[in-house]
């Protein structure tokens, strides 16, 4: 679809020249309504060919008519920003997330979220432009839009990863979101499936980040973006632990061009047979997730006992915290919020919601006795009543 697409461009842009060289108005009719035809068989070409609904072009009544507890939703997660030698921009993650994408909308028939571009990457934060954020935040995040898009019913997610720092976030999302009964899975670079595939097409054994496999998924996907002329064969990181860094630095691992593996050995036509693999790979695990058994969601009550009841803050305003659909609610200062913000435990006595954040305090004898509060920027302390 990509070279077709890049086919029609080249031709109505010439077309359109020959017409404006011609100054010819009859022309200039004929390339528009030209143009008008190509577009739509372009159009119904795209949607005939896609199984899966992206979530980004659809309107809110339209997702409030297909997310239900039998969808399954799909997430790509790739880095925006982050370093992938001198040859290769930072989006590679990116783009190839979103390559994978298209590939599984066209065989899969799940929801399809716009791509995440921030995660866990702590070990590139030496190279000009790359980001991270903290491994709590990840994962946070990932709960965060797991838990909002369950609200309206699906309960089987499965996260595209482009990544390998970012599988132990996915894999503590995935036991906290079981505990609710919502099924998280992700694809892993070390799994068996995986594995097979990077070792049926990359050209070395040695490898691992902006080496041959992930220049010949750039090349296919955007080769206006690569510059082979700056690709390197670079094995300066092998057997070596600590991040990489592009100057010597204590604690680090010297490698100044950002490359682990063998680049210059990449090929656009690798590329594709690459991606397809990976997305048939990926096909099959969300063929799986959705004939999945759902996890059945932990009972909170007797859990959640010890934190119910009164506090007041110094100024004797009232907290209440009460327990509803298996969740802990808050009521503050007579306004009660259960059925839009609950609470959520994010770990021992530390629960969060959108505007709120609760962290409950024992006392000598590990009793639930105070709590501090942050509640949209303010901070206060709230005592409990005792009966």
């Amino acid at each position: 679809m990509n070279q077709y697409h890049s086919t029609l461009k080249s031709f109505l842009r010439s077309t359109i020249l020959e017409a404006s060289d011609r100054a010819s108005t009859a022309r200039a009719k004929q390339v528009v309504i030209t143009c008008m035809f190509l577009c739509c068989i372009c159009y119904t070409s795209t949607t005939k060919a896609q199984k899966a609904i992206l979530l980004e072009n659809i309107s809110w009544t339209t997702a409030r008519d297909i997310l239900k507890e039998s969808s399954t939703i799909v997430i790509p997660l790739g880095a925006g920003s982050k370093e992938h030698g001198p040859h290769l921009p930072l989006a590679t993650d990116f783009i190839q997330a979103e390559g994978l994408k298209h590939l599984i909308a066209k065989q899969c028939e799940v929801i399809i979220t716009p791509t995440i571009s921030y995660g866990y990457y702590p070990a590139f934060i030496k190279y000009a432009g790359s980001t991270t954020t903290y491994f709590h935040t990840s994962r946070d995040m990932i709960l965060e839009i797991v838990r909002t898009l369950a609200a309206y019913g699906p309960r089987r997610f499965y996260i595209i990863n482009v990544g390998v720092s970012t599988t132990p976030t996915l894999a503590s999302a995935a036991s906290i979101l079981r505990k609710d009964g919502i099924l998280l899975y992700y694809s892993d670079y070390r799994r068996a499936n995986f594995t097979k595939v990077d070792e049926t097409y990359r050209k070395t054994a040695y490898g691992g980040h902006a080496d041959d496999g992930e220049t010949s998924n750039i090349l296919y996907l955007r080769p206006d973006l690569v510059d082979m002329t700056k690709a390197s064969n670079d094995s300066s990181a092998k057997n070596k632990s600590g991040p990489m860094t592009p100057y010597v630095l204590a604690g680090g691992t010297y490698n100044p061009s950002g490359i682990n593996g063998y680049s210059r050995l990449a090929t656009k036509k690798t590329g594709k047979q690459y991606l397809q693999a990976f997305a048939n790979t990926i096909v099959e695990e969300i063929s799986e997730i959705k004939n999945a058994i759902l996890p059945l969601p932990k009972e909170s009550k007797d859990q959640y006992s010890e934190y119910i009841g009164q506090y007041r803050d110094n100024d004797g305003k009232k907290m209440i915290i009460g327990l509803h659909e298996n969740r802990l609610y808050y009521e503050w200062n007579g306004l009660e919020r259960r059925n839009f913000f609950p609470l959520h435990p994010v770990t021992t006595d530390y629960f969060s919601a959108l505007p709120f954040n609760l962290l409950f305090v024992r006392n000598d004898l590990g009793q639930v006795h105070r709590a501090w509060c942050q509640m949209t920027g303010d901070t206060f302390w709230v005592y409990k009543v005792t009966e």
